[in-house]
């Protein structure tokens, strides 16, 4: 039987469920020398995010992560980005929900949703999403960008987590939680 990867929804996020300040700024991310960012990014085949957190992880004078990755393996979803001008990279304006179906039955290993609260409601409401796994910070930042974004024009759902992980990193603080997402198959 084939198995599909995981879409996983890896995030940063403060204490009161933000991941990102309204400035956008990332200097609120606490950071620790024990989490393994190496052996993290070598547990997915894809990664996918929106164009704000594309551009974080390759703002000039931080070390890009994605670099060397197959363009297809690093799809941006971004109505203003154009290919012409990012041709390592795939970037997807319309259908997004629809490539990351294809991409989930054609990649060996997890995918990772890197950011974007709209991207994850997306892929929340179209039942794509498997697991959100939190790296909360000891931070209350009271407002921005929320850990999974309201949906306007859409009824209010609820979607039951069901914790595998947690795991506490005492010099700094932060909590590691990984739930998988319950859907209820009516």
């Amino acid at each position: 039987m084939d198995t599909m990867a995981a879409l996983r929804y890896n995030v940063a996020c403060s204490l009161d469920g933000f991941i990102a300040p309204p400035d956008e700024s990332t200097d609120w991310i606490v950071h620790d020398p024990s989490i393994d960012f190496a052996k993290l990014y070598a547990e997915f085949d894809a990664y996918v995010m929106g164009r704000k957190t594309y551009e974080a992880i390759t703002a000039p004078g931080h070390p890009n992560p994605l670099q060397g990755k197959s363009k297809d393996a690093v799809v941006v979803v971004s109505r203003t980005m154009k290919p012409e001008d990012h041709p390592s990279i795939t970037i997807i304006g319309e259908g997004h929900i629809h490539h990351i179906r294809q991409l989930k039955q054609r990649t060996d290993r997890d995918i990772w949703l890197m950011g974007g609260s709209q991207l994850a409601a997306d892929c929340l409401d179209a039942g794509l999403l498997d697991s959100v796994e939190t790296a909360i910070m000891p931070v209350v930042l009271r407002s921005g960008y929320r850990l999974v974004a309201e949906t306007p024009g859409r009824s209010f759902g609820s979607y039951q987590l069901q914790r595998r992980s947690l795991e506490n990193l005492p010099k700094s603080g932060i909590l590691m939680v990984r739930y998988d997402v319950v859907y209820n198959k009516a």
